[in-house]
């Protein structure tokens, strides 16, 4: 009996467990969030950064699902912990999660799309200073970093992969890219005032060097100035 009923309590609460999630593990709640999306973008894939998240539309057409997943550098894969999402159909129309299924594996979120042809949009979680973002569709992008960030120093910024466009547009940068192939973009940013900051602790740190250099030639000076007087120094 007290089997029984320990295995009755353990299917209530997987039961109670899978009212609160949606498919695959992944929250209901989270899912139907609110987010107000670029749906005007040109680019098939588009990913607008803010600090520690970011807000991705891509244009699907004859593609019934779509699939999301970060590089890790030693566990493989990691899916992608989506909320927020939104599916716009051709004409306009935009429906939330009550349409959209969204599965999640050990390496990769799948969102089952309503339609083959339109938008998704999403939100997730991101580094505040690297972002490893998904390339799902092929074709151009678009990545806009937040505000007061660039990528544009090599020593601070990096960016995979290489030959995008950047440019200056409303106070942020935009990188944009013909055609990506692979299955992410990687973005290093920095602030730019922190180049004015670092500048600063060089330069402090040149003075202090020239200061400790000036010093200690002049300390020698006096000692060969003490050693001649005192009849020290000899051929």
């Amino acid at each position: 009996m007290r089997r029984l009923a320990l295995a009755t309590l353990a299917v209530v609460v997987l039961v109670a467990g899978a009212g609160c999630l949606g498919s695959g593990g992944v929250s209901d709640d989270q899912l139907a969030e609110n987010a107000t999306y670029a749906w005007n973008a040109s680019a098939n894939g588009t990913i607008d950064l803010s600090t520690g998240s970011y807000r991705a539309v891509f244009r699907v057409s004859n593609q019934s699902e779509l699939r999301l997943a970060t590089p890790t550098d030693l566990a493989g894969d990691s899916p992608v912990s989506v909320s927020a999402v939104q599916f716009r159909y051709p004409n306009g129309t935009v429906v939330n999660s009550s349409a959209i299924e969204v599965d999640q594996t050990r390496s990769e979120t799948i969102v089952h799309l309503p339609a083959a042809d339109g938008q998704f949009g999403y939100t997730a979680s991101a580094g505040e200073r690297v972002a490893t973002l998904p390339t799902p569709v092929k074709g151009s992008y678009e990545v806009v970093l937040p505000g007061g960030m660039d990528v544009d120093l090599p020593v601070f910024g990096h960016v995979s992969p290489g030959g995008y466009d950047r440019s200056y547009e409303d106070g942020r940068v935009h990188l944009r890219w013909d055609d990506v192939s692979g299955d992410s973009v990687e973005v290093n940013y920095y602030y730019r005032q922190d180049l004015y900051i670092y500048g600063g602790v060089v330069l402090l740190a040149l003075l202090a060097g020239g200061a400790g250099a000036f010093y200690i030639r002049l300390q020698i000076r006096r000692l060969r100035e003490y050693r001649r007087d005192a009849g020290l120094d000899v051929e």
